[in-house]
């Protein structure tokens, strides 16, 4: 008898499989000894072997942020998933909770160019990085501030903390960036949706989101988008 996994799936067939990453677990595997099988493609992996099929990494969330992945089982999906979010053609929504109270149904574009120091593992704003471009629109007011809904049009490490920062807003629970202290990070990947060409028997997939309240799982659509205070510098990465 398959033995119960230690995450949630929202989808499986022949060839991919949908799951829910919680907080504050890693994505990939490590050779470290204290997170070798404490990360989420290890947990995969010892549940699709029990089905002699491997999982094959699409993308990531990072540890702090829960939600929404896709493993595909096959080498050729991988490819094709990936090549349809290097072309930007995936519908990727999150969730996010910042501390500062915004005026609701409010909307923000922010762009900027992110590159990574290798020894660090810090993301910096560079002129010569790579573009990362976010949609936010404000939803909902909470205790702890207000529930934004998070498009991202490209996807970079930490591109939405970050994203947040530039705005001069301070995501609740990024310690490493914006220096806040709560239970979680508040971020949560509700949607993804795949182009019909990949090949995907379903293409689209979908949580309820945490903060948000009611969502339909659109893409953002900008009417007048805002920009806040930048408060994010550049560094050399």
């Amino acid at each position: 008898m398959p033995r119960k996994t230690e995450f949630p799936i929202v989808y499986e067939d022949k060839e991919c499989l949908v799951v829910v990453k919680r907080e504050k677990l890693l994505t990939i595997k490590t050779n470290d000894p204290k997170t070798f099988a404490r990360n989420l493609y290890h947990q995969v992996y010892e549940y699709l072997l029990q089905k002699r099929e491997r999982p094959f990494i699409v993308h990531r969330l990072d540890f702090e942020t829960s939600g929404l992945l896709i493993f595909a089982k096959n080498h050729s999906l991988k490819e094709r998933l990936q090549k349809a979010l290097e072309e930007r053609r995936v519908l990727r929504l999150y969730e996010g909770v910042i501390r500062e109270s915004l005026p609701l149904h409010q909307q923000f574009q922010t762009e900027m160019t992110l590159i990574e120091n290798k020894n660090s593992f810090r993301v910096f704003k560079n002129k010569n990085g790579k573009q990362a471009i976010t949609l936010f629109e404000s939803r909902a007011h909470l205790n702890l501030g207000t529930a934004m809904k998070i498009q991202i049009l490209t996807g970079r490490k930490n591109q939405i903390r970050l994203s947040c920062l530039e705005n001069g807003w301070t995501l609740v629970g990024d310690e490493r960036y914006a220096k806040d202290k709560a239970k979680r990070m508040y971020l949560n990947c509700y949607a993804l949706s795949f182009p019909e060409d990949c090949g995907l028997r379903e293409s689209s997939f979908f949580l309820p989101p945490l903060w948000l309240g009611p969502d339909d799982g659109k893409p953002i659509v900008l009417s007048s988008p805002k920009k806040g205070p930048s408060r994010l510098r550049g560094k050399e990465g």
